[in-house]
């Protein structure tokens, strides 16, 4: 009996080990490389806390809007080793120079970083992965450019942040539209009123969840980008000025690339900021089907982010009544615990749950 004993706590061990790095896209930051030369006055572990440190500024750019992230830069190490929850060294070498260099994944404590944002009255965005289907315009001197004859549509996916480890953004994949004659013909109706465009008459973007059309104004003296975004049923159109290099037209259009890109993450971000000093509570009943239909909730309730307890107040044969506290939306909730095949049926304010 001792032996089956020991043999599960290993085996549980194991499985704890690798949900502690399993991807986590709001609080894990992996591959993180750092290098430098070690003496006695930097050792080792001043390189990992200067790990923890590029880890952090990751973490605030890729969760928190861009104002907020840049009054987190200069936060001291000590401060930001205390929010790491732990870390896993994936690659140490000694290169040419005598350097070591370290490849790390990090992870940082939910909790802890939840009660620092708070005490500074900073939203984080419950970010997930999205695709995008994406149209860019681009209007130079009158002439309206599409597709192959397009430097954004060529060069959209093309595009990389060379400091991305610092600089890394929200992970969306963008899907160029196809090349259509009906979408064409409708854009060049609005020759003279580009900004009237209907994005949803856009035949580029039937099917899609989400979905961006840039119209991009270039002339020898002015360079600006019209976003207009349809995402997760929110429609959002920004106006943002792009920098004019007037000997390096390629240098341009590589920066307005990155710089709309950041403003679009910034729009993602904003359509799903949590406060984190104002939770909320949510009661439901659970519905008992099978023995392991609790202990089956329960583990997805672990695995949200966004809750931060939660208590059985009620147990029946036939049913459990539960208590969350959650952060964000309400809508926010109900959408993560549909995506765990959660079956929710919402009668007169009262919410009934069974796992399908």
């Amino acid at each position: 009996m001792k032996f089956f004993f020991c043999i599960f706590c290993i085996i549980l061990f194991i499985s704890k080990t690798e949900n502690v790095f399993s991807n986590n896209l709001i609080y894990d930051v992996n591959n993180v490389e750092i290098k430098g030369n070690i003496n006695s006055s930097f050792t080792n572990t001043n390189l990992i806390e200067a790990a923890f440190k590029k880890a952090f500024i990751v973490f605030a750019n890729k969760t928190l809007l861009k104002k907020d992230a840049v009054s987190l830069y200069e936060t001291k190490s000590k401060t930001i080793k205390d929010l790491v929850f732990t870390y896993q060294i994936k690659k140490k070498e000694t290169n040419s120079n005598k350097e070591t260099l370290l490849i790390l994944n990090i992870k940082f404590d939910s909790k802890k970083i939840n009660n620092f944002l708070a005490q500074r009255r900073i939203p984080y965005a419950d970010i997930s992965n999205i695709s995008i289907t994406l149209l860019p315009i681009l209007i130079k001197e009158r002439e309206i450019f599409l597709y192959e004859e397009n430097f954004f549509y060529k060069n959209w996916n093309k595009s990389r942040n060379k400091k991305k480890n610092i600089n890394e953004a929200l992970i969306i994949n963008y899907n160029l539209a196809l090349e259509s004659i009906e979408d064409l013909e409708y854009i060049n109706k609005f020759k003279k009123n580009i900004d009237l465009i209907n994005i949803k008459k856009i035949n580029s973007f039937y099917g899609s969840d989400n979905y961006a059309l840039l119209i991009i104004y270039s002339t020898d003296d002015e360079f600006k980008a019209f976003i207009k975004t349809s995402i997760k049923d929110k429609d959002v159109d920004r106006n943002i000025n792009l920098k004019i290099y007037p000997s390096d037209e390629k240098k341009a259009y590589v920066e307005a690339i990155s710089n709309i890109k950041s403003e679009i993450n910034q729009i993602w971000k904003e359509q799903n900021l949590i406060d984190v000093n104002t939770p909320s509570f949510l009661d439901f009943f659970l519905e008992i089907k099978k023995t392991n239909d609790y202990l089956k909730v329960k583990n997805i309730l672990d695995s949200i982010d966004i809750i931060e307890n939660y208590s059985v107040l009620e147990m029946t044969n036939s049913y459990f009544k539960i208590r969350l506290k959650y952060r964000g939306k309400v809508s926010k909730i109900k959408n993560k615990l549909m995506e765990q095949k959660i079956d929710i049926q919402i009668i007169d304010n009262i919410w009934k749950l069974k796992i399908n």
